[in-house]
C-alpha cells in the first residue's frame, strides 16, 4: 500500500524517535511507500520566543523544496519522502485550518500523482488538520497517542474539539493506551487499541554493548527521553539526594525549564544521544526510570523508554501509569510506585543490587513480541478491514 502520514518533525526522529516514526519506517522496510508530511504545530507561535522564530524560518526553508528521502534527514533508509506544506501557524483560527486542512490536501495528492502512488492510505497525528481528514478522498486513519487537551502549553477547549473531529471524520480510530480508547470511544465506534512497540533488536545490543565513556562511574540510575512537563522534577530531586553514592542520569533534550535539577552533585543532565547509541547507554544503567507525575496526561500515555529499557534487559521504576501497570512485575523486572519514598525505596534496592548477564537477558526476551513489525501487523489488519 501507499501511505500519507501527517505527523511532526522528521528530524526528530534523529534523536528520539516517536512511534509515528517507527511506523512509518516499518511500513517502508516492508516495501510500503510513505510520503510523510510535516504538518502545523498545535499552538501559535511567539514572535519573541527565539526558539519559534527559528522553527519558523527552518520551515519556510524547506516548504519549495521537493520530497526529499528521509535518509537524507536521518540514519534511517527506505521508501520514506519527507515534505513540508506551507501552512498556517494559527490553529484557533478556523478559516486558517480549513486553509491548512486544503493545502495538505492538494499538496499530498500532487506529490503522490508524481510518484505514481495508488490510492493512498492517510494516517494523521496532529488534531490541528482535522480538515485534511475530512477531504481526503481514501481510506483515513487518526492514531491518537496523546492526551492532546491535558498538555500545559495547548487550548484544552480547542484540543478537545479537534481530537473529536478526528475521530469523526476517520474510518478507523487507533489509540495508544486503554484511557485513549474510552475517550475516543465516545465519538467513534471503530476504535482499536495497538500499544506501543519497541525496536528489539536494536535495544537487544545493550546486552553486549560497551559502556559508554561520557557516563560517570558507578551504577547508574539512568532515565533516557524528552525532558518535558510530564516529568516529576521533584521527585527525581528526592531521588537524587536520597541516594547521594550513586549518579542519576538524565539523557535527553529538554522542552521545559530544568534550572531545579542544577547543581546537585550526583544528578546529571546529558543532553540528547542519537538514537543509534542509546544500547550502550540502557546497557549501563543498573535501573531505569520513569519518574512521570500523575495527571491527565500521564494517566493515558504509553511511554516507549519502558520497552526500550526492557529490551535492552535493563530493571525498571516507575510511578504508577496506568499503561506501566499492566506490567507489574514482568520477568520480576518492573516495579511500581504510588509514592515518593517509595518509588525511592524501589531504587536502592534496583541499584544495590543490578541484575547479572542471564537476569538481563530474560527482561530482554520479555519483549521480543512487542516488536514495531507485531504493532505495524495490527495496524494493516485494521486497515484491510476498513
Amino acid at each position: 500500500m501507499d501511505f500519507v502520514i501527517i505527523a511532526n518533525d522528521w528530524r526528530a526522529g534523529v534523536d528520539n524517535p516517536t512511534s509515528k516514526h517507527r511506523i512509518a519506517i516499518e511500513l517502508a522496510s516492508r516495501g510500503h511507500r510513505v510520503l510523510w508530511f510535516e504538518g502545523s504545530g498545535m499552538r501559535q507561535p511567539t514572535l519573541s520566543s527565539g526558539a519559534d522564530r527559528s522553527r519558523i524560518s527552518a520551515k519556510l526553508r524547506k516548504v519549495l523544496r521537493p520530497p526529499i528521502p528521509a535518509a537524507e534527514t536521518a540514519q534511517y533508509s527506505g521508501s520514506v519522502s519527507v515534505v513540508t506544506p506551507f501552512l498556517i501557524p494559527l490553529p484557533a483560527k478556523a478559516w486558517a485550518r480549513k486553509f491548512n486542512g486544503a493545502v495538505c490536501v492538494q499538496t499530498a495528492r500532487l506529490w503522490a500523482k508524481r510518484a505514481g502512488f495508488s490510492r493512498p492510505v492517510l494516517i494523521n497525528y496532529v488534531p490541528t488538520l482535522a480538515e485534511a481528514m475530512k477531504a481526503w478522498p481514501g481510506k483515513r486513519i487518526y492514531h491518537c497517542v496523546d492526551r492532546w487537551d491535558a498538555f500545559s502549553t495547548y487550548d484544552t477547549a480547542l484540543m478537545a474539539s479537534l481530537d473529536a473531529a478526528c475521530c469523526t471524520y476517520a474510518d478507523t480510530v487507533i489509540a495508544s493506551s486503554e484511557d485513549l480508547v474510552a475517550r475516543c470511544s465516545r465519538h467513534s465506534s471503530r476504535v482499536i487499541l495497538v500499544s506501543h512497540g519497541v525496536d528489539y533488536a536494536h535495544f537487544a545490543k545493550s546486552l553486549t554493548a560497551p559502556r559508554p565513556a561520557d557516563l560517570p562511574a558507578g551504577n547508574i540510575v539512568g532515565f533516557f527521553g524528552l525532558l518535558s512537563e510530564w516529568l516529576d522534577q521533584e521527585l527525581i530531586v528526592k531521588l537524587a539526594r536520597a541516594l547521594p553514592e550513586y549518579p542519576v542520569v538524565l539523557i535527553g533534550k529538554p522542552d521545559v525549564d530544568t534550572s531545579g535539577l542544577n547543581n546537585i552533585p550526583n544528578l546529571r543532565l546529558m543532553g540528547p544521544r542519537p538514537f543509534r547509541d542509546l544500547p550502550g547507554y540502557v546497557g549501563s544503567f543498573a535501573v531505569g526510570i520513569i519518574p512521570f507525575v500523575i495527571n491527565d496526561l500521564t494517566l493515558a500515555v504509553n511511554p516507549i523508554k519502558l520497552r526500550e529499557m526492557l529490551a535492552g534487559g535493563c530493571p525498571v521504576v516507575s510511578t504508577a501509569l496506568p499503561e506501566v501497570e499492566k506490567l507489574d512485575g514482568l520477568a520480576r523486572a518492573v516495579d511500581i510506585a504510588r509514592t515518593h519514598d517509595e518509588f525511592i525505596a524501589f531504587v536502592n534496592k534496583r541499584v544495590a543490587g543490578p541484575p547479572n548477564p542471564e537476569s538481563r537477558l530474560l527482561i530482554s526476551q520479555s519483549m521480543q513480541g512487542e516488536t514495531w513489525s507485531a504493532k505495524v501487523d495490527q495496524i494493516l489488519a485494521a486497515i484491510d478491514a476498513i
